[in-house]
């Protein structure tokens, strides 16, 4: 989208303050778009993954110390339908970022968790996406980064 597309979509919800609503959304919807094309560039290329391998990845090793979750847990942390998730956990065990095992606590149940090099290369990817995002991030002062994670949290929760 060009500057001159979004300077006259400001203009026209200013005009009609029923559309006022689109002025929040469109912007988030956006911001979305172009964070998501970026990040699933990055890791792309650097990586040959895809940003639903990553969002498993990353799943583990935000859950716990123990970098461990059910393939219920994983979908209810990354919303992917069971065949998905499926396609995805055999890629990542084929590529040995990710280890199935069972159940410590109910044997008959599996147990994803991430490999030692899953886990080196989720660090890597954080480490160097974050620094693409701090770059996109920083035409916000401190105080405005801070206050609009409050509102983003306060807005993700109200959805949960």
């Amino acid at each position: 989208m060009k500057k001159q597309h979004i300077e006259e979509f400001y203009k026209q919800v200013e005009q009609n303050n029923c559309n006022d609503i689109f002025a929040l959304s469109l912007p988030m919807l956006l911001i979305n778009k172009y964070l998501h094309n970026s990040q699933e560039s990055f890791f792309k290329t650097k990586y040959d993954l895809l940003h639903s391998d990553i969002d498993v990845l990353a799943a583990l090793y935000f859950a716990n110390n123990e970098h461990t979750l059910t393939p219920t847990e994983l979908y209810d942390a990354t919303v992917f339908s069971s065949g998905g998730m499926t396609k995805v956990l055999k890629k990542l065990q084929e590529r040995e970022l990710i280890l199935k095992q069972s159940s410590k606590k109910d044997k008959r149940s599996q147990e994803v968790s991430l490999s030692q090099k899953g886990e080196e290369l989720i660090v890597e990817g954080i480490e160097l996406s974050s620094k693409k995002l701090k770059d996109t991030f920083c035409v916000l002062k401190e105080k405005e980064q801070k206050e609009l994670k409050k509102i983003l949290q306060k807005l993700l929760f109200s959805m949960i």
